[in-house]
């Protein structure tokens, strides 16, 4: 027969195995029920904040692939050639951005709740989410949830993807989601400031994509834009010859009906999370003063040697050396403000001319340039209005006319 001792120590070693065994069923459980995909370690589809693909495990299965991003500031799409938007971090090294799935049941998911992004100078490819040197993983600020990776899960209807970059404390960001006509959307808001154009954050186009064979697994590369737009006005002669001897005095190109030229206030992007529509919109609630009309005009002077070896003045103008030189003016976005008076004195007689509302809508990045031609018998007409989407540049570079 056992002795007492013999017994409580097999009892002892008994407990303990089956406490061992309950440890591992429960590691084994939290496995199988964890994350949703778009987190590490998940598998399957799942609600929350994410679905899809887990990392495979070394006996095989399916391979995962992180989600990255690359970030660009859009240029003017009818100049560009291959490769040449600038790269973000030229103008700003930090941007939140927000992501959403559809997945296979046609659920919506949240996979970025506004995650910070941060460029880290020579840091690409040393990361699976770092390919262009943008990282998001533990760049959260001190205090605040942990970022983690977030793969793409192929079997996803659709991804959307969006951002807003250069925010500060004085210029903070709201986002909040909305039901309009019963579609989802998510908008942010901020204020954009002409008079300081710097401390005016970007947003992105939306990033979408219902194609997981082509673009799943690729960087995600968001296109920035700056919520201002960018106008200017000159004039050009029916005769060249009699620029040099005509004097334009007076100049002033404004509302017709007398409102004020919005500076700045509060702009809205909303971005569909559902439905058909595949980009976003875009609305700018201007404050009521601004400027009450556009007085300097814009050209070019380029300079001549002499004979004599003395650099001179040349330029459609008359005392053009004394006369401001490419004059361009930051406005807050408009829709709908109506026609534009241009008013001119030539050689003092006054002369005006109306642009009609159709050619006076200022869409945000966009550059308007707006040509009025000085006929031989003194009258004045508009003669051409450009617009394109430029690189947001410094007001000095050379910004190429045609139609002269």
């Amino acid at each position: 027969m056992k002795s007492k001792k013999t017994i409580v120590r097999e009892l002892k070693s008994l407990v303990g195995l089956m406490r061992l065994g309950l440890l591992l069923a429960a590691m084994v459980l939290t496995a199988g029920c964890s994350g949703g995909g778009d987190d590490p370690g998940s598998s399957g589809s799942g609600s929350g904040s994410g679905s899809g693909s887990g990392p495979s495990n070394p006996g095989g299965g399916e391979v995962s692939t992180p989600i990255a991003f690359s970030a660009q500031q859009q240029e003017d799409s009818t100049v560009t050639r291959a490769n040449s938007d600038t790269p973000l971090e030229t103008y700003v090294k930090s941007f939140k951005v927000y992501g959403f799935k559809t997945t296979s049941t046609d659920a919506l998911q949240t996979v970025f709740p506004g995650y910070i992004v941060n460029f880290v100078e020579n840091s690409a490819n040393t990361s699976t989410t770092n390919t262009d040197g943008w990282e998001y993983v533990n760049q959260q600020p001190l205090g605040q949830e942990e970022q983690t990776i977030k793969y793409w899960d192929m079997s996803a209807k659709a991804y959307r993807f969006f951002g807003v970059a250069g925010a500060t404390r004085t210029n903070e960001v709201t986002g909040e989601e909305e039901t309009v006509g019963g579609v989802r959307r998510y908008k942010v808001t901020y204020t954009a400031d002409a008079y300081a154009e710097n401390e005016t954050p970007y947003y992105s186009h939306l990033w979408y994509s219902d194609n997981p064979e082509a673009t799943y697994g690729q960087a995600v590369q968001l296109q920035f834009i700056k919520p201002l737009s960018k106008v200017r006005f000159m004039f050009t002669f029916e005769d060249p010859t009699k620029a040099k001897e005509t004097t334009l005095t007076s100049k002033s190109f404004r509302p017709y009906d007398g409102t004020t030229i919005k500076m700045r206030g509060d702009v809205t992007v909303s971005y569909p999370q559902s439905g058909t529509d595949i980009a976003e919109s875009f609305s700018a609630n201007g404050e009521a003063e601004g400027l009450t009309a556009l007085t300097i005009d814009y050209y070019e002077s380029v300079t001549k040697k002499t004979i004599e070896g003395e650099n001179v003045v040349i330029s459609p103008y008359y005392k053009a050396e004394e006369t401001p030189l490419s004059k361009v003016y930051t406005v807050l976005p408009a829709a709908g403000q109506g026609a534009y008076t241009l008013t001119v004195s030539v050689n003092g007689e006054p002369k005006s001319t109306v642009v009609p509302a159709q050619y006076m809508d200022w869409l945000p990045g966009y550059f308007y340039t707006y040509i009025f031609k000085i006929h031989v018998d003194g009258s004045v007409t508009i003669d051409n209005v450009q617009s394109a989407f430029t690189p947001w540049t410094d007001h000095s570079a050379t910004h190429t006319v045609y139609n002269w």
